[in-house]
């Protein structure tokens, strides 16, 4: 696979979000598409239905057939045993959150979030009027760690629910036994619910592992609401569809009040897509992996050499980074200096919670020549600055 076939020009041809929200000078790595081709399986699959005009309602048959599809693939990964009556189909990842949120607890209720924080965590709590408990990681010399005696201390009796990020989005943790285990403790013992997004456990580099909340024991898995996708890890995030995975039926219960209709529906590219990823695309995820790594490792190198003031942990999993620019001196959004003086766009770090001031996060699912311009450019605008 040739993850350096798609030139800039390339790039901006399309049609998304990601290469349309900027003008044609600036180079975009915010928000988390890959500028990558997707496998030639799901390609081919996808061109075969544009040449027959297969525009129809999707296949009953081809959507019922995911959740057993998923089920066999974890039990295959991570020797979970997916339950598929209690799994169902979500148009959308961010939508499942709010409705576990909304149907997990009430209004008022706290919620644990650990910023930085892909930014839809927080938005679920604040916009259905709930109470973000905030459990800020500690941001070490070699990786994002948590502070559990701070997270025991800020648990209240009005707290109903811990919404987990593994592997974490934008610290890029793949979270060890022990320290999952040492949630479960805490989870246990205050009767909490769990939201675990899953859905960048594929992209997990060597030496560390994807362990899924639910597969610790039985008694974590009845308080625990997976959810997983194949958009992230084989780049068809434009095609909305993902799983919910309950560990119990009181919890599954919680969606009663959401009727199917108001998950929305799938598209017949979702569903096909989702299924060729997870049974014919494994050879093509391993080496876009290797890929990754390999632009992680140029980019730490990088940032070493000409960008020292700026912290950084690499990531463990996931292809996006975190980058503390406090050091710098470019105010509250670093976001806004690289925008102007480097035509680069990031993601704004404010968004992911306070932690966020200061800092941005950088999405290196690029062609390699591109992601070395785009870290070119920042350097230069930094030294351009300094030598004024």
């Amino acid at each position: 696979m040739d993850f350096e076939k798609f030139s800039i020009d390339d790039l901006r041809a399309r049609h998304g979000f990601k290469w349309r929200r900027y003008g044609s000078d600036v180079i975009p790595a915010w928000v988390a598409d890959m500028d990558f081709p997707v496998a030639q399986a799901i390609q081919a699959r996808i061109q075969t239905a544009v040449e027959q005009s297969d525009f129809g309602y999707p296949s009953r048959y081809e959507a019922e057939a995911l959740p057993e599809i998923f089920a066999a693939r974890m039990t295959r990964k991570y020797d979970w045993q997916v339950p598929i009556e209690r799994t169902l189909l979500v148009t959308d990842i961010v939508q499942g959150l709010y409705w576990a949120v909304l149907g997990c607890s009430a209004e008022n209720d706290g919620v644990v979030v650990q910023t930085p924080i892909y930014p839809p965590f927080l938005r679920s709590v604040e916009e259905t009027g709930r109470r973000a408990i905030l459990n800020p990681l500690n941001m070490g010399a070699e990786r994002f760690e948590i502070d559990f005696s701070r997270l025991e201390a800020s648990i209240d009796s009005s707290t109903r629910m811990f919404l987990l990020c593994n592997p974490h989005n934008p610290g890029g943790r793949a979270y060890t036994r022990d320290e999952l285990e040492h949630i479960a403790d805490i989870v246990l013992r205050h009767n909490l619910i769990v939201v675990s997004d899953e859905i960048h456990s594929d992209l997990v580099y060597q030496g560390h592992q994807h362990i899924p909340f639910a597969s610790l024991s039985e008694a974590v898995a009845e308080r625990t609401i997976t959810f997983n996708s194949a958009n992230k890890a084989f780049n068809i995030a434009g095609l909305r569809v993902g799983v919910a995975v309950f560990g119990s039926d009181e919890l599954m219960r919680a969606f009663g009040p959401f009727p199917d209709r108001v998950r929305g529906g799938l598209t017949s590219f979702a569903c096909a897509a989702s299924r060729i990823a997870w049974e014919s695309c494994d050879d093509w995820l391993a080496a876009a992996v290797e890929y990754l790594q390999g632009n992680r490792d140029m980019m730490s190198e990088f940032l070493a050499e000409r960008m020292p003031l700026v912290r950084y942990v690499p990531p463990q999993a996931t292809y996006l980074a975190w980058l503390d620019c406090t050091q710098l001196g470019l105010g509250a959004e670093p976001l806004d200096f690289f925008l102007e003086r480097a035509k680069v766009g990031l993601y704004d770090g404010t968004a992911f919670g306070p932690e966020g001031s200061g800092c941005t996060r950088i999405n290196f699912a690029t062609p390699r020549p591109i992601l070395r311009e785009i870290l070119e450019r920042m350097a230069d605008a930094v030294d351009r600055r300094n030598d004024r």
